[in-house]
């Protein structure tokens, strides 16, 4: 993913996540390992201090942890796709994931005139209540693209999953995505 692509989803990331949290700014202890009961072909990854663990695939590549609300990115080789794990703190107590989806949707929506929504609805994640959002929006050079959101919350916790990329490698890598996203645990 080039490098304008990448800080332009950073930046659409950040304003939809700001608008209803803050940042957590938390470090991260992570291990990426075969694991017992891991798909063949994934490995683990675990990060203690923001409490998730995840399998992923051994082709995807762990690279890094950029820090502020995002503990976590995965790429697929050069492709366009990048799966982000991020942790909010709230800024109110009681949220829930569903009465924080119209203040998150809206500001999406707000963010690229291109923005089209085409799924929006509950969803259990990682065991918990969740949301889940599915868009399509153009870059600013014209690219299509597609996202998945989904999040729930745990505590004064927003645990939130980010996956885009170009339609079509979306499309074609949606699958070992869902696979990612259902091994989604908090630890």
């Amino acid at each position: 993913m080039g490098a304008n692509t990448r800080m332009y989803w950073t930046i659409i990331i950040v304003a939809v996540t700001a608008v209803a949290v803050s940042s957590a700014g938390c470090t991260s202890q992570t291990t990426q390992s075969p694991t017992p009961g891991v798909p063949a072909g994934f490995l683990s990854y675990t990060n203690t201090n923001a409490g998730v663990a995840m399998s992923y695939p051994s082709d995807w590549q762990l690279i890094g942890n950029p820090g502020g609300v995002t503990i976590a990115e995965f790429q697929h080789g050069n492709d366009t796709i990048l799966f982000q794990i991020q942790l909010i703190g709230l800024t109110q107590s009681g949220r829930t994931p569903q009465n924080l989806a119209p203040s998150l949707i809206s500001t999406l929506l707000e963010s690229n005139d291109s923005v089209s929504l085409l799924e929006n609805h509950t969803a259990s994640f990682a065991g918990q209540p969740g949301y889940e959002i599915v868009f399509t929006l153009k870059t600013p050079g014209g690219e299509p693209f597609k996202g998945l959101m989904i999040w729930t919350v745990k505590g004064n916790s927003v645990y939130e999953i980010e996956f885009t990329g170009s339609v079509a490698q979306y499309d074609q890598e949606i699958g070992t995505a869902q696979q990612m996203i259902s091994s989604f645990e908090l630890t």
